[in-house]
């Protein structure tokens, strides 16, 4: 397996990712850590049928498993980095008419979205992920439910409904959280106890690896508010794909890596 490629790699190597990250700290998010990532999933899954299966798959067939522990937070916490680098870019696009719409009626406005999407993100003590989730059983008609939803995950926790099995961390300093106890079934096999049936749209990263050197203690604010900006609203629309004929979403498309060239 090699780590996949991202549309805007060679830019944001050479220039950085807008005003959010230097070269150098780009390089250090991305191609080191995700290949460190790669390589030991190359090596738990040497000689096995796993080694050339996408990241998403494995976290999803192994959420259920305390003795692959180690298999599923490689591969949950690299489908997770993919997601959060596949959705920015050097020229990011505007927020269209239609999410504007969607992001409004679920969250009142884009303005009240953005505040309480980043003061989330800005309240986790400790690593982890922010989601922008779209309910895949959203009903108009049933009250008190929302299209669009934020939800954090912890160290490699996983937004995939299917994954929501692993007990993820908790941080009452932030709301919806996804993860379920249990070795139990319930009447969905494909879903955890309390497990919430949503599509990841966009996420933002947390760990200090990936802003601590261009912000310092203390910055995180300030590195959150430059990723809002260099988010490609574009490819966020995509993956919630709100129009049946939309395109393959961009951070679910495909594998994490390259099958094709082999391990790395």
């Amino acid at each position: 397996m090699e780590a996949s490629e991202l549309t805007h790699d060679e830019t944001f190597a050479q220039q950085g990712v807008g005003k959010m990250l230097e070269p150098e700290s780009y390089i250090t998010a991305w191609r080191d850590y995700q290949g460190y990532l790669v390589d030991r999933l190359n090596r738990l899954t040497a000689d096995t049928k796993d080694f050339t299966r996408p990241t998403k798959d494995i976290a999803l067939e192994y959420a259920r498993s305390p003795t692959h522990a180690s298999l599923f937070n490689h591969a949950s916490i690299a489908w997770n980095n993919h997601s959060f680098f596949s959705t920015l870019s050097p020229t990011p696009s505007p927020i269209s008419p239609l999410l504007t719409s969607k992001l409004s009626t679920s969250f009142s406005s884009i303005e009240s979205f953005r505040a309480t999407f980043l003061a989330t993100a800005n309240a986790m003590f400790g690593p982890g992920f922010v989601w922008l989730v779209k309910r895949d059983n959203y009903n108009s008609n049933t009250p008190d439910t929302t299209e669009l939803a934020i939800l954090t995950t912890y160290l490699a926790g996983s937004p995939l409904p299917r994954a929501h099995y692993r007990k993820q961390e908790q941080d009452m300093n932030t709301e919806l959280q996804a993860g379920a106890f249990g070795p139990r079934s319930g009447k969905d096999p494909k879903m955890a106890p309390g497990g919430a049936m949503v599509e990841p749209m966009l996420c933002v990263n947390t760990w200090q690896h990936v802003w601590l050197h261009d912000y310092g203690f203390g910055g995180k604010r300030e590195y959150l508010e430059r990723w809002w900006d260099s988010v490609d609203w574009d490819v966020v629309e995509r993956n919630g794909q709100f129009d049946s004929m939309a395109r393959k979403p961009a951070s679910q498309g495909g594998s994490r890596f390259n099958l094709s060239a082999g391990r790395r």
